[in-house]
């Protein structure tokens, strides 16, 4: 609903006030409109985030029952990445956990120890594999780097002393700040089908 002042008058997006018997119709009926179907969208978001709750209390329901059967003590917190399908391979359920990590200062001085390496070996070294390796440091708009591109460096088959040192070091200097879980939901009308995700992504009906 468009803001108003306490005489009803309504406020325009440059912040003048503006008496409702000079607000268009149409302006009128555009804001009815937005009103009625953001209230809509918020029942929908609550009905999605209630499924989602009782998805996984199901889930985790299941998983202690397994947990009694073999006599397994319930770990609490503990992270999970698993995949649940039916019967007749149809359907599945998936869970999948993801930490959300930051690098603390010994990042820096894994990238030196780097930049050693890539100095005692520029002669022989693939030019390509020194631009990933500079652009894997490279900051965003926040000045942090891509988790992603620091971690994939160790992917790399590199044996040399300094480079593994560098490696050791990324390791240590990886620190989790929160931890979030995944559900996801899949199905196909056979088994020699591939699976298609079941979107509770309102874009992506």
């Amino acid at each position: 609903m468009a803001k108003k002042d306490e005489k009803g008058w309504w406020y325009k997006k440059n912040g003048d006030l503006v008496h409702p018997e000079r607000v268009k119709v149409e302006d009128k009926l555009k804001d009815e409109m937005i009103d009625k179907i953001l209230e809509k969208a918020g029942v929908v978001t609550e009905a999605i985030k209630v499924f989602k709750e009782e998805a996984y209390d199901e889930v985790d329901a299941y998983f202690l029952l397994l947990l009694d059967k073999y006599g397994i003590e319930p770990k609490k917190g503990a992270k999970g990445n698993y995949t649940l399908e039916n019967f007749s391979g149809t359907a599945k359920v998936q869970v999948s956990t993801a930490d959300n990590i930051l690098f603390d200062e010994k990042l820096q001085v894994a990238k030196q120890k780097i930049d050693e390496y890539l100095h005692e070996i520029t002669q022989d070294s693939n030019p390509d594999i020194q631009i990933l390796i500079t652009k894997a440091f490279e900051v965003d708009k926040k000045g942090e780097v891509n988790p992603r591109k620091i971690l994939a460096l160790r992917s790399y088959d590199i044996t040399h002393k300094k480079w593994l040192e560098a490696m050791v070091i990324i390791a240590e200097s990886i620190e989790v700040v929160s931890t979030k879980s995944y559900i996801r939901f899949y199905t196909r009308n056979n088994t020699t089908e591939s699976y298609q995700q079941v979107s509770l992504d309102i874009a992506g009906v």
